[in-house]
């Protein structure tokens, strides 16, 4: 039986200065080394922002099939809109054949302005179409503005996170800043329907994946299904309770942080009682398109050279292409 727990870390005593900012530093660095997993309070998000979100969202789900359908993106090439049960297989973003996943998702980006797009189309810059299609917004009340606020809300606390991560990896605290100009986030509302049918063998809510980009956070609406492998290689449940978010590190923290920092293995179990439905909205916080990402210096070893850096938006595009 392991004795794995992922870290409850309140953050709200950050940017206090001294000893405080010292303990969340130090909290969160540890979390990242041995768990690549924490869950997060104290983040200063109103509890309206993700209540709205979790509302409006299940509003949309009830709807009839051929009602959400309309809302389906004319091609699998842009992660918008409304994606049936059965349309993704995560795993396979690990090579592995695994039966698709149970549960529904509507996928939204952020909005990149014209004068951007022009100069990504001037410079060459690869997957911006993709990244940052147009928005499939369906008519659900109230659904467009929970939203929008919640990316707003969400990616504030990544770009916090992003200061204490920096400073625990003894770099200045907006060493991340550049890379982040004009992240290539994505947002996923992931609905898990209730069954009355047992679930086969070997299917899950959602596969076991690492992700892809730089962190996420996540809302839950509490039930349980969350699950991390932890180092000794047994699976363990991942704390979700009303008012905190969990947060993950992706690929890209580990290429990062020269491997010291864990991208951890996550899925979501189906449970042998499937009577009860699931709601998550994870915010996948990811730099620019253009980011090179590559080890800190500070994470070096002495006579040690960084590898050959990533580019951003062409990792994770080859991700997401691999499960769809």
């Amino acid at each position: 039986m392991t004795s794995y727990s992922v870290p409850i870390i309140d953050i709200k005593p950050y940017g206090t200065g001294g000893a405080a900012d010292a303990v969340v530093v130090d909290a969160v660095g540890t979390a990242c080394e041995q768990h690549g997993f924490l869950v997060v309070t104290g983040h200063g998000i109103p509890g309206e922002v993700h209540e709205d979100l979790d509302a409006s969202s299940r509003a949309f789900f009830a709807r009839p099939l051929k009602e959400k359908s309309a809302f389906a993106p004319g091609s699998g090439d842009v992660l918008r809109g409304w994606w049936g049960i059965g349309s993704m297989s995560t795993a396979k973003s690990l090579d592995l054949e695994t039966l698709p996943d149970y549960f529904e998702f509507l996928a939204f980006g952020t909005e990149l302005s014209d004068d951007r797009r022009a100069e990504y189309y001037r410079r060459g810059v690869k997957h911006a179409e993709s990244f940052f299609a147009e928005n499939i917004w369906p008519d659900t009340e109230g659904l467009r503005s929970a939203v929008e606020r919640y990316i707003v809300e969400a990616s504030a606390l990544a770009r916090r996170l992003l200061q204490i991560m920096a400073t625990a990896l003894e770099l200045e605290p907006s060493w991340f800043d550049d890379k982040f100009e004009v992240p290539c986030s994505a947002l996923s509302i992931n609905y898990y329907p209730a069954s009355d049918v047992k679930p086969e063998a070997g299917r899950f809510r959602r596969g076991e994946h690492r992700d892809y980009g730089a962190l996420t956070v996540l809302y839950a609406d509490g039930e349980s299904g969350l699950q991390v492998k932890a180092p000794d290689g047994q699976w363990c449940e991942v704390p979700t309770f009303p008012g905190a978010y969990v947060v993950n590190l992706g690929d890209m923290m580990t290429v990062w942080s020269n491997g010291h920092w864990r991208s951890s293995l996550h899925r979501v179990v189906c449970p042998d009682d499937m009577s009860t439905d699931r709601l998550s909205v994870p915010l996948f916080f990811n730099p620019s398109l253009d980011a090179m990402v590559q080890s800190v210096p500070t994470r070096l070893g002495t006579g040690e050279q960084p590898g050959d850096p990533l580019l951003g938006g062409e990792y994770i595009m080859n991700k997401v292409q691999a499960t769809t």
